[in-house]
């Protein structure tokens, strides 16, 4: 779809296309919704915003009514909306987008049922346990399912009981150090992401992009605060080098094997914001003019970025220069 937007603007351009034909032509093509895309979409959205919303009451309503509920009217209330959920993906045949939904929701309660043991019996569990353990119930859903959405809910329990984890111990398993949770993060991340694309090669339905972008993401804030944490006392460390490393893969990964901007740009984003956070740890900002060359620096930098960003896209695309 973008590449026929920027077609037409080529065409335009080189006044092959007069600009009154523009609306008519990106309607012949597609470039613009038609009404039963837009009921599709709205019915989609609506259905996910419906489930969330339904998982999210229950559990503020039992929460609200706790002394009202006692421990058998909270404990039937939380178990019989996992039953209609399940029941409902059961009755769907797991097929569809109203079934997905409906174990989506089922799994939220789940998290719902855990917390609402932990607190009644105080079986003295840390939180990262909780959280943990929610991942592991909801794992098989997750293999069975089909559904991209539950793994990336797995995948941020992980994210969640790691940060729960560290914060209980002050470290991640044989992990220590100011840098250990970013490291723990950024191999959870990491080996998710790998682990995502390779599968995506075979399963079509875990090719979604937008699952992909969001662990890039927590790839991506992992590795920058590696680099900027690890890096403040010297500009030689390992966390440096792993960043660049972490870099370098993104780089030939979603330019080469699979093209995608939106991964190198936020590759670019991190790259600012690291090139900032360097200058920062290793100059007296006391001094006269360390503000405006920060400034000069973030604004050169991110146009230089740009730039690239645009060269790269025009290639992906094999469009002309300008």
């Amino acid at each position: 779809m973008d590449t026929a937007r920027r077609q037409l603007d080529h065409l335009i351009e080189q006044e092959e296309l007069a600009p009154a034909d523009y609306q008519r032509a990106a309607t012949l093509l597609g470039l613009y919704p038609s009404l039963p895309r837009w009921q599709r979409f709205l019915d989609h959205l609506l259905l996910w915003l419906s489930a969330l919303a339904l998982g999210f009451a229950l559990l503020f309503f039992i929460a609200y009514n706790w002394t009202e509920l006692g421990h058998l009217g909270r404990f039937a209330l939380v178990e019989l909306a996992l039953l209609i959920a399940v029941s409902a993906y059961v009755w769907k045949g797991g097929r569809g987008l109203a079934a997905k939904a409906a174990l989506f929701a089922a799994a939220l309660v789940v998290g719902g049922l855990l917390a609402l043991f932990g607190q009644t019996y105080q079986t003295g569990a840390d939180p990262w346990q909780l959280f943990f353990t929610w991942s592991l119930m909801i794992l098989p859903w997750a293999l069975i399912a089909r559904l991209p959405a539950l793994w990336v809910l797995v995948i941020g329990l992980w994210n969640l009981a790691t940060m729960l984890y560290h914060g209980t111990f002050g470290s991640v398993w044989i992990l220590t150090g100011d840098t250990s949770l970013a490291w723990a993060l950024l191999v959870i991340n990491s080996l998710s992401l790998s682990g995502w694309e390779l599968a995506a090669r075979r399963l079509t339905w875990l090719d979604t992009g937008w699952a992909q972008r969001l662990i890039a993401a927590g790839v991506g804030m992992a590795a920058t605060i590696l680099a900027l944490i690890g890096s403040s006392d010297t500009l030689i460390s390992a966390e440096l080098l792993i960043y660049a490393l972490v870099l370098a893969a993104i780089y030939g990964v979603y330019r080469y094997l699979k093209p995608d901007l939106f991964m190198l740009a936020g590759g670019c984003l991190s790259v600012i914001v690291v090139i900032d956070g360097l200058f920062i740890a290793h100059t007296d900002l006391q001094e006269d003019g360390v503000f405006f060359l920060l400034s000069a620096i973030t604004i050169g930098s991110t146009t230089a970025l740009v730039k690239w960003l645009i060269h790269l896209n025009r290639l992906m695309h094999h469009e002309p220069e300008h």
